[in-house]
């Protein structure tokens, strides 16, 4: 009786998930600093997402093009590389179908020749399709695939909306998915409290009792910026802005309107970007609670024992609103060791 009690409380117990941890870099410089080494030794990321190069439609020449390709320095000879490029959706709508077939061969062979002698376990295309672009783009994939040899994998990049809806938005053809878990709000309306990470919106597209068709990774944001609104109408994004950055143009400048929205009360310049009198200003940034919060939130996705969580992207600025405890807590909050 004792054995089948035991029995019984194992099979009642979910196994942990094993999450491994990781990084997208995403800068054409790939030269890694003291603060971004410490943090990668400290939660034992060995992978990294690299953006190699994008992939733009120049109607010049009606042809795809690489654009903001790779420049690296080093070995990197501990870490497990995956390439990934970024294909604009124009360049799938566009692409005529004759040439779907040479745009896999050159997409490979730019990879090589970015990184000679690297055998990477697995390649990964980010592409935000839409309905016009899928069968275009689902075709792409399948060329890739094709080509890759047997021991390398291809993942895609997953949004929220193609989660939820795999029936309207097709499953890509490929061994893995990540799931872009940002980028979720509406970046053009001046209410949005914070359209990166917005999980009162997130809720919704994650109640759904049907897993995934594919095996997935996740990947959370690190990153801030500020959405500059002139006359009512969100013009520009501005990476990377901060509070910081903010308070050194001056109290004479700029009036908080409440939370994080700010007014341009006189024309100035802000990190070389020119703001006239009446600009508006919304500070998106994320804290380690939301953080853990979205990483509780995503316990219910993952779609296979072992996967990984990318925070996006590996940057000494970004890393330095976050301990290393709160990213070790995502981990730990994920694997279920925690609440």
């Amino acid at each position: 009786m004792l054995l089948l009690l035991l029995c019984l409380l194992s099979a009642c117990t979910p196994e942990p998930t094993q999450i491994e941890p990781a990084f997208y870099h995403w800068q054409t410089q790939m030269e890694v600093d003291n603060i971004e080494q410490h943090y990668l030794q400290e939660i034992n990321a060995r992978r990294l997402y690299v953006k190699f190069f994008d992939v733009a439609w120049q109607d010049g020449n009606n042809e795809a093009v690489p654009q903001a390709t790779l420049e690296r320095r080093g070995e990197w000879t501990d870490y497990d590389i995956v390439p990934t490029v970024f294909i604009t959706n124009e360049t799938m709508v566009k692409l005529a179908a004759a040439k779907r077939e040479d745009l896999a061969e050159r997409i490979l062979q730019k990879i090589a020749s970015r990184w000679p002698g690297l055998e990477p376990r697995e390649i990964q295309l980010d592409c935000d399709w839409t309905e016009g672009s899928r069968d275009a783009y689902f075709q792409l994939l399948k060329l890739v695939r094709e080509r890759l040899p047997a021991t390398t994998k291809l993942s895609v990049t997953l949004r929220l909306h193609q989660y939820r809806y795999p029936e309207k938005t097709g499953v890509p053809p490929a061994d893995r998915a990540m799931l872009m878990f940002y980028n979720m709000g509406d970046l053009t309306d001046w209410q949005e409290p914070n359209s990166i990470l917005n999980l009162e919106k997130a809720r919704p597209y994650l109640k759904t009792t049907t897993p995934y068709p594919l095996p997935l990774d996740l990947a959370l944001p690190i990153f801030n910026w500020g959405v500059l609104f002139r006359e009512g109408k969100m013009i520009k994004l501005l990476p990377g802005l901060t509070a910081k950055s903010l308070a050194a143009i001056g109290a004479k400048s700029l009036i908080r309107e409440d939370g994080e929205r700010f007014e341009i009360t006189k024309s100035t310049y802000l990190e070389g970007y020119y703001l006239y009198r009446g600009d508006q200003l919304r500070l998106e940034t994320i804290r380690p609670q939301q953080l853990i919060d979205a990483a509780r939130l995503l316990r219910s996705v993952a779609t296979s024992k072992d996967a990984y969580l990318s925070f996006y992207h590996l940057d000494s600025a970004l890393l330095s609103q976050f301990s290393v405890e709160d990213l070790q807590r995502c981990l730990a909050v994920l694997k279920n060791e925690m609440e």
